[in-house]
């Protein structure tokens, strides 16, 4: 079967869902600003027609361009217009996972977008340790759940080991994971597997941008504990959380601060209610204990 996170042969993997984020935020720019659309597009030498694709996410804008429109609608906030001209960069720019033969589907490539341009993620995973954390023996055993051809299998898992060398290489985005207990107690069978991936969350909780913390079960969090999600932080004032949710076919990307702001608040909550980070070590090895 084929991974519904591989896009067809020739097909280019478009991270569309980044791209219409980005829209969004130019066109609240430009209605603040009260701008109508056709003078905005003449501000870039434009039609109205080609700025309404540019913001409804149908096509890419030049980084040049974009720097005009933040001019245009009095966007003066440093912090706020590197985070939008880094965004469309990495939308324009040549991508790492290009290099493989297929492309991935667009949901995905949209999400490989985000976490390379976020400040912060924070992860919860209600059953398995969050995939930036998984070593590479306990993701293949994840995926081949799912998935049976070998080099989709090996692609799949290339990748997951990327990110993590990405992230946990260069220190950014700074990770927050919280891991359910049963994840750790009731992961994979194979006991090496799950002691060679619990040592791994021993060593990764020490790195100055990753904090790991445990969930028990809690009484009041049943609700909050049946659901996995990410929450990525892009930077600016005006980059709200984009909240990240991966089904068996595709994924949903919340970027409205009404529809994020939920599952913020729930990650803070299980946060709280999880063990402190101080304690996660001595967690991990009472788990290792426990398996032997």
């Amino acid at each position: 079967m084929r991974p519904k996170i591989l896009s067809p042969p020739g097909d280019e993997g478009r991270p569309n869902h980044v791209h219409e984020i980005l829209g969004r935020r130019l066109t609240a720019f430009r209605e603040s600003a009260g701008i109508d659309r056709k003078a905005a597009a003449k501000h870039i030498s434009g039609s109205a027609s080609k700025m309404s694709r540019i913001e409804l996410g149908r096509i890419r804008l030049k980084d040049d361009d974009l720097t005009r429109l933040l001019d245009l609608y009095g966007v003066i906030d440093s912090g706020e217009r590197l985070s939008l001209l880094e965004l469309n960069r990495r939308l324009n720019g040549k991508k790492w996972w290009d290099s493989y033969s297929y492309s991935f589907a667009d949901w995905f490539c949209s999400y490989l977008v985000l976490e390379s341009a976020a400040e912060y993620v924070w992860t919860y995973e209600c059953s398995l340790v969050p995939g930036l954390l998984q070593t590479s023996a306990y993701a293949e055993s994840i995926i081949r759940t799912r998935y049976s051809d070998d080099e989709h299998v090996r692609r799949l898992v290339d990748v997951r080991m990327r990110r993590q060398q990405m992230v946990l290489g260069s220190g950014a985005p700074k990770l927050w994971a919280v891991v359910d207990l049963g994840a750790l107690t009731d992961g994979v069978d194979d006991t090496t597997i799950m002691r060679e991936q619990i040592e791994f969350l021993i060593e990764a909780a020490d790195f100055t941008n990753v904090c790991v913390q445990v969930l028990r079960p809690r009484s009041g969090l049943c609700a909050l504990r049946n659901d996995s999600f990410s929450v990525l932080r892009l930077g600016g004032t005006n980059l709200a959380e984009v909240v990240y949710l991966e089904n068996l076919e595709s994924a949903h990307f919340l970027d409205d601060p009404g529809k994020s702001e939920p599952y913020r608040l729930a990650m803070a909550r299980i946060g709280g209610a999880a063990d402190p980070p101080e304690l996660t070590r001595h967690t991990l090895e009472a788990v290792l204990n426990r398996i032997g």
